[in-house]
């Protein structure tokens, strides 16, 4: 009965219209003094024709019904909507559809961002147990090695940096504060944090004149130089690491090492995510993600990022800084 009076709600309209109707012949008929008899049989006709026409609507809104709630069981299976009885239902059938693509796209893209998640922070849990481990086994000697222990404590927070860097990338706000920065002073922010791995292998640094103002977000382009910067000493076993700005561009920053380089074939993968290439396969401790996080970090700010390198030679990193179009969700 419930399902009745809905239906009979939903086509009110025409009820209304047959109504109408009836009154319409009834006032003519009085108008022009005309006999009720027919007025009488002419309006039970009508009223049967109506109530026909609404039977036989109720019977297809019920079959329509009972058809859509059986999709509705078979949604792991569904294959398709029934043939829509008019535009407005076909309409409405289109309009499914996209969100169904469009929900099928997000789900895809959420699941890929979940995986790529998943697998980075496997990778991450992995890799910080070798400096966690290395710092122990300094504590249990009896003669406490306090640089040593200080670049194992050094790594443990690159790590723990990289993973919160991470995080605040995957997030919906990337907490950026855009302003004119000097350049020599973030650059002298992420020297500070690597120093310790310059001594320690003794490898020379040269600074070019990076007296420039960049407009940036300060927090993530140190990030960007002390990954750089990284890198560039973990590649280089003796020699130099050069810092300054290419000549000919109105700000772009060369940071350049003396190291062993990158294999020709890796270098178009270098920025992909978890990607460690032939150098990575020698180092077991290279998890393929600073080089991501530092391109995607450079996108969100508006700046572009690539590499040269020749195997044996060398590594050269443009870090261009003009300000292009920045990524804000």
């Amino acid at each position: 009965m419930r399902l009745f009076l809905m239906y009979l709600k939903s086509r009110l309209a025409v009820i209304l219209f047959f109504l109408t109707l009836l009154s319409v012949l009834c006032v003519v008929y009085g108008l022009y003094g005309l006999p009720w008899g027919p007025a009488f049989y002419t309006c039970i006709l009508i009223a049967c024709l109506g109530v026909l026409a609404l039977s036989l609507g109720f019977y297809k809104f019920q079959r329509k019904r009972k058809g859509l709630e059986f999709l509705k069981k078979q949604v792991p299976y569904f294959e398709g909507f029934p043939q829509p009885g008019d535009p407005v239902e076909q309409a409405y059938q289109d309009l499914t559809k996209l969100l169904q693509s469009y929900a099928n796209t997000r789900e895809g893209e959420l699941r890929e961002r979940e995986n790529t998640a998943l697998a980075y922070y496997t990778r991450w849990s992995h890799q910080i147990k070798t400096p966690l481990a290395a710092a122990q086994l300094l504590l249990q000697e009896e003669s406490l090695d306090r640089e040593a222990l200080g670049r194992e404590l050094m790594k443990v927070e690159q790590y723990v940096e990289m993973v919160l860097h991470y995080q605040r990338l995957e997030g919906d706000g990337k907490d950026l504060v855009l302003r004119e920065y000097s350049l020599e002073k973030i650059v002298n922010q992420a020297l500070k944090k690597v120093a310790p791995l310059f001594i320690y292998k003794r490898i020379q640094l040269r600074l070019g004149n990076l007296k420039k103002a960049v407009l940036t977000d300060e927090k993530w382009l140190v990030f960007i130089f002390e990954q750089l910067l990284t890198n560039a000493v973990k590649y280089t076993r003796q020699g130099t690491v050069s810092v300054y700005l290419q000549e000919g561009t109105e700000c772009t920053v060369v940071v350049e090492d003396s190291g062993i380089g990158i294999l020709a074939e890796d270098l178009p993968r270098v920025f992909e995510w978890g990607y460690t290439g032939g150098n990575g396969r020698l180092d077991k401790r290279s998890t393929g993600i600073g080089l991501a996080l530092c391109r995607q970090a450079a996108n969100m700010l508006g700046h572009s990022i690539r590499i040269e390198s020749t195997k044996g030679v060398g590594t050269r990193v443009y870090l261009c800084l003009t300000h292009g179009q920045i990524e804000i969700e």
